[in-house]
């Protein structure tokens, strides 16, 4: 046996490949389950004025999932987020997810990290869920919000950073 391939063969296998490749498409965003207590997608804003709602919009479901917040601080949080991809925790229910915690993963094409801004020394450090990373070379605003949820992106060693804020210093 000689590992050759008959032609009908490899021709079989030559359009399956092709086929599964021409079908695949993505849509428009929708609500991903990562795990049976958590998703991510973007975090869209709907409604107007007084009934306003917040829905997950990312790569796998049909449509939005509606976000239902347990506190009003996480839900101003996550009004701060719009356009944000996050990871929401929590549980499923027939009227949403409830939201128990959430991190920013995404900002448009760029990852981001979460975290509290922290002073050690002369040097503002970033507090993650995973530790501790000092930021190299901070925007000066930064060294104003110690105290703050931000999320940040660009290489935190070094710069130059974009940040946004979820939850502002007290």
């Amino acid at each position: 046996m000689s590992g050759h391939m008959p032609g009908s063969i490899r021709g079989a296998g030559l359009l399956a490949l092709v086929l599964s490749v021409a079908c695949h498409h993505r849509g428009k965003p929708t609500a991903t389950a990562v795990g049976p207590d958590s998703a991510q997608g973007v975090v869209s804003i709907v409604g107007t004025g007084f009934d306003q709602q917040l829905v997950l919009q990312g790569a796998a479901a049909t449509r939005p999932t509606r976000l239902r917040i347990t506190t009003e601080a996480d839900s101003a949080a996550l009004t701060r987020l719009g356009g944000v991809e996050v990871l929401v925790r929590g549980t499923r229910a027939d009227d949403g997810f409830r939201v128990s915690t959430f991190t920013a993963v995404r900002v448009g094409a760029s990852p981001v990290v979460d975290g509290v801004l922290r002073l050690d020394g002369d040097h503002v450090v970033l507090e993650t869920s995973t530790g501790r990373t000092t930021l190299g070379n901070p925007p000066d605003a930064l060294r104003r919000m110690i105290g703050a949820r931000v999320w940040i992106s660009g290489p935190l060693a070094t710069g130059p950073n974009s940040y946004g804020i979820i939850v502002p210093a007290r």
